[in-house]
């Protein structure tokens, strides 16, 4: 009893530690972790890389993905888009998910002139490391389906240029679309990129 009253605020300023560490671990740490709703399946592709390689919605399983459609002749939204997420694929890097964990694929609505060459210089005009970032083409009324299963809405004009929505699309490990991010948004970043990424990591 002594030993009580001599050292009794010790034991209550430690009740109280205790006390709330146990409330904090209950409302905070035990959350589920915030993850984003199951919006569809993928559609199934098999289209060819620059190094002229298969490349299906199956072989990329088991990375969760950055899906975007471009044009390298396009006057506005994609090269800003491409390079932003340029800087979220340097964010994956830094933190050792790109290509283990998590990849990009960039898929051209316009094959006949986006050539592997113009990819090429595409790619490393926008900082595009090709080991974590797929560039992918094929046949070209397949690939506009594709976009449009992918839902992004896209029209060939008379010029031969493509009006499209600028859609950046999260696929998730096992091949579920989880978000459709508008890469036009003004206040769009990279780490809010990562961040909706991270949900589904």
């Amino acid at each position: 009893m002594d030993f009580v009253r001599k050292h009794s605020f010790k034991i209550a300023v430690l009740a109280l530690c205790l006390a709330m560490g146990i409330y904090l671990f209950i409302t905070y740490g035990m959350q589920p972790k915030q993850t984003l709703p199951v919006e569809k399946a993928a559609p199934a592709f098999e289209l060819t890389d620059l190094e002229g390689q298969k490349v299906s919605l199956e072989s990329t399983n088991g990375k969760a993905r950055i899906v975007y459609f471009y044009f390298a002749n396009c006057p506005d939204v994609c090269p800003p888009t491409t390079f932003l997420l340029s800087q979220v694929q340097d964010q994956l890097e830094s933190e050792g998910k790109l290509g283990t964990k998590a990849e990009l694929i960039s898929i051209t609505f316009d094959p006949e002139r986006d050539t592997p060459e113009v990819i090429r210089d595409f790619a490393k005009r926008h900082f595009a490391d090709l080991s974590g970032w797929r560039f992918l083409r094929g046949d070209e009324e397949k690939t506009l389906q594709l976009a449009k299963d992918f839902g992004v809405g896209v029209v060939k004009s008379e010029d031969g240029s493509y009006m499209h929505t600028n859609a950046i699309t999260i696929v998730d490990k096992d091949g579920q679309i989880r978000k459709w991010i508008n890469g036009s948004s003004e206040d769009l970043t990279a780490d809010k990129i990562i961040d909706e990424l991270n949900k589904v990591l």
